[in-house]
Parts: C-alpha cells; structure tokens; sequence
C-alpha cells in the first residue's frame, strides 16, 4: 500500500505493559502497511518496555513516547495522538489481538465524509465469546446511562471504544482530545463520541473489523474493583452535568436521593 492519505498510526497507551506488548504487538505488526507506524506511549512503566521495543523488537515502523511518569490512559492517548504522524490514528489497548484483516476493515472506512470514528467488534476472553464494540446512551433517573447495544451488525453506534477504533486525527485534536478530568479511566470515551456527534460527525462500528480483548490491562490491580466502580461512578455523574441541559440538570437533582441511597445500598 503506497497510498499515504490511507496511513495509520496506531497508538498504544501502555504502563508496565511489556508482558503484553510481548504477547500481543505482533498481531498490529502483521498487518502493516508501508506508510503505517506504531507509537508505544510508555506511561511512566518500570519494566523495561522502552528496552524491549528498542533493543529487543527493534521493528522500524515502531517507536516509544515516554512520559516520565505515569499520566493514566486519557493523557498519555493524548500524547500519542499529538505525536503522530498520520492522518488517522488506531487507538488500541496493549491487552488487544488484532485479528485478520482487522486495519484493512477500518482502513476502508477512511475517506467517508464527515467521519469521526469506527469501532471494532470486541470478544472477551476468547473468539465467540461476549461481544462488545457497539454501543448505546441513553438519559434516564437523572443521569445518562450506557450500555452494550442489543445487535453487533455494522452501523452508527454511541461512541468508539478508546480501546480498538480509529479516529480521524484532525478532528481528534479539534475536539481537544479525551477530556482528562475522566482520569484514570472510563467514560473519556463516551464523552469525546457525544463531543464529535454534537458536530455532526459519523462514529460508526464495523462488526468485520475483530479485535481480541483479554482486559489484561493494570487499572483493576492498581485500583481494585470497588474503587474503579466509584470511578465510574463519580465519571458518570459529571458526563451528565457536562452535558445535560438545563431540564436535565434539574432532573439530575430531583434524582440525586434516589441515586445516592442505591449506590449506599450496593456498597
């Protein structure tokens, strides 16, 4: 493929990630193309990942981004995506398995008017297994809620998973990106689909485009459980403030007893 306007560059946020890098790089290398490049953003790790990708992959469409220390996923995609060279940028989890012909798939997609995004169709654990990939929000009790959507055919979805999509670069960087205030982790990327679908652009989902999540990633050991369902929790509550109306913001308090005393319960 000579066709540069068709470039990716795939960016891998990635923290003390070497064991997975190892397990899992070589499926993004296998499918390459000429203009293509690989940027590793290592967040900050203490295993020697910057040493295995130099010294020991040694692969020259791959590079690393350092951070000096660890920023947590929505900064150091951030990093990446500034960092690349590309007019699109394939933003993928280091816990990932690309399978056949998965950049091919989204690499068709580039050049569709007014796109934004295209996500992957995700298996967990094992191919067959749950799906994932394909979303929907909805507003309800005051709070806006999400889900995995009911079908996995090919089409408009609520948001790309920060974990397996594509993004238009350009309009990535005139969105500011993912909104670091959802640091460490979750919601950024329903939040940067809403700011892209507020625009008027596609954010679509490719069920041919099959991505392999092990959700091996470090989040869980590092914050446990209970914490990461607070962070979700709390990430929740201010995506609805950003960007409910004024109507909704009213609801949001006439349902805020409601809420608090179910998460008291459940905790």
């Amino acid at each position: 493929m000579h066709d540069k306007s068709k470039a990716i560059s795939v960016i891998i946020p990635s923290y003390n990630g070497r064991t997975l890098l190892e397990k899992n790089i070589s499926t993004i290398l296998n499918q390459l193309e000429s203009y293509d490049e690989v940027i590793v953003v290592d967040d900050g790790s203490q295993d020697d990942t910057q040493a295995y990708i130099v010294e020991r992959l040694g692969h020259p469409q791959v590079r690393v981004y350092s951070i000096a220390s660890n920023a947590r996923f929505a900064r150091a995609a951030n990093h990446g995506v500034e960092a690349a060279n590309n007019a699109y940028i394939f933003l993928c989890n280091n816990d990932v398995r690309l399978q056949e012909h998965c950049l091919t798939r989204l690499r068709s997609h580039i050049g569709v008017d007014n796109l934004f995004a295209v996500g992957c169709l995700e298996y967990e654990d094992h191919i067959g297994g749950k799906k994932s990939g394909k979303n929907k929000l909805w507003f309800s009790r005051g709070l806006y809620q999400h889900s995995a959507a009911d079908t996995f055919e090919s089409g408009p979805t609520a948001w790309a998973s920060g974990g397996s999509a594509l993004f238009d670069r350009q309009k990535w960087l005139q969105l500011g990106g993912f909104d670091e205030k959802f640091s460490p982790a979750y919601w950024e990327d329903v939040d940067l689909s809403f700011r892209a679908h507020q625009r008027g652009w596609l954010v679509l989902f490719d069920a041919d485009a099959v991505v392999l999540h092990k959700h091996e990633t470090t989040n869980a050991a590092i914050f446990g459980k209970q914490h990461l369902e607070t962070i979700s929790w709390k990430h929740g509550q201010y995506f609805t403030w950003k960007h409910a109306s004024l109507f909704r913001k009213l609801l949001f308090l006439v349902w805020w007893p409601y809420w608090f005393l179910r998460r008291s319960l459940t905790q």
